[in-house]
């Protein structure tokens, strides 16, 4: 009976791990994942392209095999000789390179954070998407009821495999879900009564056209439309006004229109008040000769959505879902709510990027952007912010912010009438940084070696070809 060597066994079960013909079928498959994430990305983003090529499981496959091919190779080169140091630290290094990526990917974090100017923010918003519910008895205070971490994008709710949100009143069903849709808004009447109230209105004047609509939150909520020489609201009529240009619509459901109050910057008083009803038009009496028309007055209104499916995203699209409540459909677009009522409560649900507390508030005191000569580009932008423990200081696109292990990027900004209102970071944190560093560093020196072993090689053989002639 042959007698058992666990070294012959092991070079046995190495050697298919081992084989070139497993290297280049990795490598063939990292090529063709490669390429195929670049048309995808090409076509969407970047987020499509890690959700449906870069974060799967055979793309991890893949990657796995391939680590298990570099230490099974390193495994048939045993025992290791003085000439093998190249080839192992290069293995070595590609390994610590991947788990430094693999590190990266689970546990890191890459959001970006808005901070109005003069305002704080301690929040980042990830790709990362949640539906949370929230429930109110007294339309007042809410509770969180529901969180729960989905990924729509590649794994879709549908009619018959809904995604369920059980509630006290029953069950919240998500049906349908949308990649890229490009939304206009729109407004229903609330068949509860629930609801707070909905206004479209129109100023005009030769100079302006102003058609909007402004919907309560709920009822008796104050909603604000700031066109520029003037302030409409619509809510409750205070005693004074803020000393500037403003008009109060009340609304008084019992009678189907709205109590109107009009203030001057002149004065705290009211100007001028009255009632208004569906079509009806009034003067406010401004200096700059105003008429004001209630177009639709809705007692109680919600506010929906009509969606146009797209191809492709682009700046203007979003996401959507589709959800069923007591069989009622509502469509809820990304980093949006809807709120749902009952006879005895109030569900609030909305879908979003998750947001993620860094732990500090930054501050934006100030916002600076250089343009092209002659253009409205911005050549360059640089944001001044406060930061606990170290005052202020400068965040430029070529110097970002480290601290409490993020790094803080100077991103974009946001405009309103061609001044900026608001600065974009990019916040990242990497904890496979070190692990990357050293996987880069140990794969370098293999190479160096690699190449020194080559200039030896080359110089032996040399001196032999010099002696034989």
């Amino acid at each position: 009976m042959a007698k058992f060597s666990v070294k012959s066994f092991i070079k046995r079960f190495n050697k298919p791990l081992a084989s070139l013909k497993l290297a280049v079928f990795i490598i063939i498959s990292i090529a063709v994942l490669t390429a195929v994430g670049t048309i995808v990305e090409a076509k969407y983003d970047a987020y499509a392209a890690k959700k449906l090529v870069y974060d799967t499981w055979y793309m991890y496959t893949i990657m796995g095999m391939l680590v298990i091919n570099l230490i099974a190779v390193m495994v048939d080169r045993l025992p290791w000789k003085k000439r093998h140091v190249a080839f192992v630290l290069a293995h070595i290094g590609i390994i610590i390179l991947l788990f430094g990526g693999l590190l990266t990917m689970k546990y890191g974090l890459d959001g970006s954070m808005r901070i109005d100017i003069g305002q704080k923010n301690n929040l980042v918003q990830t790709a990362e998407t949640d539906l949370v519910v929230y429930s109110s008895f007294d339309g007042d205070r809410y509770s969180k009821t529901y969180e729960q971490e989905v990924d729509f994008f590649t794994k879709p709710p549908s009619e018959a495999k809904p995604a369920v949100i059980p509630v006290y009143a029953g069950d919240i069903k998500i049906v349908e879900y949308k990649k890229y849709v490009l939304p206009s808004r729109k407004v229903i009447a609330d068949e509860s009564g629930k609801a707070g109230s909905g206004l479209r209105f129109q100023v005009q004047n030769p100079n302006v056209n102003v058609i909007e609509w402004l919907v309560q939150k709920k009822a008796g909520a104050l909603q604000t439309h700031d066109f520029g020489p003037a302030q409409v609201h619509l809510g409750p009529i205070p005693a004074k006004g803020q000393m500037r240009n403003e008009i109060y619509l009340e609304p008084v459901k019992e009678k189907g229109g709205l109590r109107y109050a009009v203030f001057y910057k002149e004065s705290e008083k009211v100007g001028k008040s009255g009632f208004l009803k569906e079509g009806e038009v009034f003067d406010p009496g401004f200096k700059m000769a105003l008429d004001f028309r209630v177009l639709r007055f809705l007692p109680s209104a919600l506010e929906d959505w009509d969606l146009q499916d797209s191809d492709r995203p682009t700046p203007l699209t979003t996401s959507a879902v589709k959800i069923i409540f007591q069989g009622k459909p509502h469509w809820v677009l990304l980093n949006d709510m809807v709120k749902l009522f009952t006879d005895n409560a109030v569900y609030l649900l909305t879908y979003g990027n998750r947001r993620i507390d860094v732990g500090f508030p930054i501050q934006l005191k100030s916002f600076a952007v250089d343009r092209y000569q002659g253009t409205m580009r911005a050549a360059a932008y640089k944001s001044m912010v406060e930061v606990p423990e170290l005052g202020e200081i400068e965040i430029s696109m070529n110097e970002p912010l480290k601290y409490k292990g993020l790094t803080i990027y100077q991103a974009s900004f946001q405009e309103e009438n061609g001044h900026p209102v608001a600065s974009i970071f990019s916040v990242n944190a990497d904890p496979g940084r070190a692990w990357k560093y050293l996987g880069s560093l140990i794969l370098s020196l293999g190479i160096v070696l690699l190449m020194w072993f080559k200039h030896l090689d080359f110089k032996i053989a040399k001196k032999k070809d010099s002696g034989k002639k």
